[in-house]
């Protein structure tokens, strides 16, 4: 080998986003003049810095460069030590290059963001909220979760109350609101709150939400029932005033009209009935004359019995939507693209299960971190939703009609990534719907 190499100081400590460096020592022991270059191997290597990078030096001669290491002050370097080597590579030996090795320590530290998704909700029994809390650090943390309300007209169920935050992700903590006290007219009562995250030997965190309560009947109920008793006062003035007296004239005409068709028909049958009589009594003289008398055939009207069919009432079939909480459904959709200049999509997906269909009504984009590019949505290879990463950090999408998802057209986040340098970009999703079994399919009716 044609070249020494010494490292000044071989342990380093740095915190996340400072700068720290070392001094290496760089002799040349070899005969002839050559070119030396300097560059940083390991996993430190994206965030360090040589200074010269190369030097020219005569047989015999030393000279000194400057390692520098600058960590950036995020999640995708974590806390702890990272070993790395400085090496040296001649013009005249390049295969015989030298590597110093030494340590750099990334103190750890905790950044938290929160936001309440919704803000403001409105209810007449309880609503749920949900708190995103991102944990933009690189070391893992516990917090607690502690709503409160100045007035003490609240009650809160919160689930997990002590979550665990790992670095680089967001974690959502589901929040039930309920009005202590309901109310059954007036106008809607506004009910503020707040939500705190904290941990030790550090400030909480505070997220400020608000509940419009409503009284358990609607605003519009009262005067409903006083037009509905308005209308039944001026129907049953109507029936004894108009109706009343007419229906009883125009029933007693009828009576009397019936009463008389009555009467006639009663005197035809009296007539009818006399003269029946009077030709069997003349029946009965001349039978009693003859020899003898044969007995008088009774006749007996045979009635006739109609018949009817019916058909009964058919079955009326229908569906109701699926609103079980046990078939509720939430995940998260977590990226990781490297930077690139092509046309080219990193693609995570989340596929149900098979004989499931995912209804999704709620979609909570993320980008913490502010990077930069493309994010799509996507079912299967349709694309849904489109947005720049620079557009937004936290962006919501409520759905009147769901998006319907299944094992063979998954959920996909494809991310193209345009940051610089080599910083990935980290954005997320979150999904909140409806995870339900397929409908069978109906079987044919039986042939007559």
């Amino acid at each position: 080998m044609s070249v020494a190499v010494g490292l000044v100081e071989t342990d380093l400590t740095v915190a996340a986003g400072g700068t720290v460096g070392c001094t290496v020592r760089v002799r040349n022991t070899a005969a002839v003049v050559d070119q030396f270059t300097l560059d940083v191997v390991g996993d430190a290597a994206a965030w360090a810095e040589v200074e010269p990078a190369t030097m020219n030096l005569l047989p015999g001669t030393e000279q000194e460069a400057r390692v520098t290491f600058t960590p950036p002050r995020a999640a995708t370097v974590p806390a702890g030590s990272v070993d790395f080597g400085v090496r040296v590579r001649g013009r005249e030996d390049p295969e015989g290059s030298v590597v110093e090795e030494g340590t750099v320590t990334v103190l750890p530290f905790v950044e938290l963001a929160t936001e309440l998704v919704p803000r403001t909700s409105r209810a007449r029994r309880a609503a749920r909220h949900q708190l995103v809390i991102d944990n933009t650090g690189n070391v893992e943390t516990t917090v607690e979760v502690l709503p409160a309300d100045p007035d003490r007209l609240l009650t809160f169920r919160v689930l997990p109350a002590a979550p665990v935050l790992r670095p680089g992700t967001a974690t959502f903590v589901k929040l039930r609101v309920r009005p202590r006290r309901r109310f059954l007219l007036g106008p809607d009562r506004n009910l503020p709150f707040q939500v705190a995250v904290t941990r030790p030997d550090a400030e909480p965190i505070t997220s400020d939400g608000l509940l419009v309560q409503r009284s358990v009947l609607p605003a519009w109920s009262p005067r409903v029932v006083l037009v509905a008793a308005a209308v039944a006062v001026a129907l049953v003035g109507l029936w004894f005033a108009v109706l009343k007296p007419t229906v009883q004239s125009t029933a007693k005409e009828a009576a009397q009209v019936e009463t008389k068709e009555l009467s006639q028909e009663v005197a035809e049958v009296k007539t009818q009935a006399s003269e029946a009589a009077q030709t069997a009594e003349k029946a009965e003289k001349v039978a009693s004359v003859a020899a003898g008398a044969s007995p008088k055939p009774s006749a007996s009207p045979s009635p006739t019995a109609g018949s009817a069919n019916g058909k009964g009432p058919g079955s009326q079939g229908g569906t109701l939507d699926n609103a079980d909480p046990e078939t509720a459904a939430d995940f998260r959709v977590a990226t990781s693209a490297s930077p690139t200049t092509a046309n080219e999509f990193t693609l995570s997906t989340y596929r149900p299960a098979d004989k499931k269909v995912l209804w999704v009504t709620d979609i909570v984009l993320q980008n913490p971190h502010g990077d930069a590019g493309l994010l799509q949505v996507r079912r299967g290879d349709t694309v849904l939703l489109e947005t720049g990463l620079n557009n937004f950090r936290d962006l919501d999408y409520h759905f009147v009609q769901p998006l319907r998802f299944s094992a063979g057209q998954p959920v996909t986040v494809a991310v193209k990534c345009a940051n610089p340098g080599t910083t990935a970009c980290t954005p997320a999703a979150y999904f909140a719907g409806q995870l339900v079994p397929v409908a069978p399919a109906p079987s044919p009716s039986p042939s007559r």
